[in-house]
């Protein structure tokens, strides 16, 4: 971490940076083209926490140049190399190195509920020319696949993994209802993530997530063998791949012209 006062945006990542690269679902292309369209000009946009490089490869059509930063040099080292964007590892809550009033469109992809909302905010505000627009968006558990499938996932979730989700994670349960947004928060469209795993992919997700790494740290065993095993006689051919969809949890606003 770059930034010298400590971070609530703490690294619960980096260890399952190589799976997170693989497995984590893709976010719609509409989603990009449709923040482009509102930006006030397509110079410079910044993806805050951007993990593996998801949002910037979505983002990286639709503007000149993206600056990508996250605190994890192993998520950044499982990045796409992609012409108009430079990767920085940097804290959220640091100073973005561009002059004040220099972006136009600020997007955080599934992590603002580890930041510190006011330090974050506050560079922000500062970073954004007048009529520019910040965009924050997450999800949570994925829409229902079967009866059979869906009630082992709850135990999953909620007995396996429960005692290991941190407290930020409820920002996203609740929908981004409770998240500080000191921004006009303007009415933009609906959004689904949309994807088919094998049995095998979607182990590979549960992976990724940072309740599953702490359950493994304190352990020592991998919480999706037993999950796979309860999965295996209801799912069929391992091989066969079950459409899933999230709804996209989003917020969208500018700073004031």
């Amino acid at each position: 971490m770059t930034d010298s006062h400590p971070s609530r945006s703490t690294d619960l990542f980096s260890k399952q940076a190589d799976l997170y690269s693989i497995y984590r679902p893709a976010y719609p292309a509409r989603l990009f083209q449709q923040l482009a369209d509102c930006a006030p000009t397509r110079a410079l946009a910044w993806d805050c926490a951007t993990g593996n490089g998801q949002a910037a490869q979505g983002l990286s059509p639709y503007f000149d140049r993206i600056i990508a930063t996250d605190l994890s040099s192993a998520q950044l080292r499982n990045a796409l190399p992609i012409a108009n964007v430079e990767y920085q590892e940097l804290a959220a809550e640091a100073a973005l190195p561009v002059p004040a009033q220099s972006v136009d469109l600020v997007t955080v992809a599934q992590a603002i509920h580890w930041f510190d909302h006011d330090r974050f905010y506050a560079e922000v505000k500062r970073v954004l020319r007048p009529g520019g627009l910040f965009a924050a968006w997450g999800y949570g558990f994925h829409a229902p696949i079967s009866p059979a499938i869906d009630s082992i996932l709850h135990e999953f979730y909620f007995g396996t993994l429960g005692a290991f989700w941190k407290q930020q994670n409820q920002l996203i349960w609740d929908r981004y209802r409770n998240l500080k947004f000191p921004f006009e928060q303007i009415a933009f469209p609906e959004f689904q993530i949309e994807v088919a795993y094998t049995l095998e992919e979607f182990m590979g997700y549960f992976k990724t997530w940072s309740a599953h790494a702490l359950y493994r740290e304190k352990h020592g065993v991998d919480a999706t063998d037993l999950l796979l095993k309860q999965l295996e006689p209801i799912w069929g051919d391992p091989h066969l791949r079950k459409s899933m969809a999230w709804d996209l949890i989003l917020k969208v606003g500018r700073v004031a012209v």
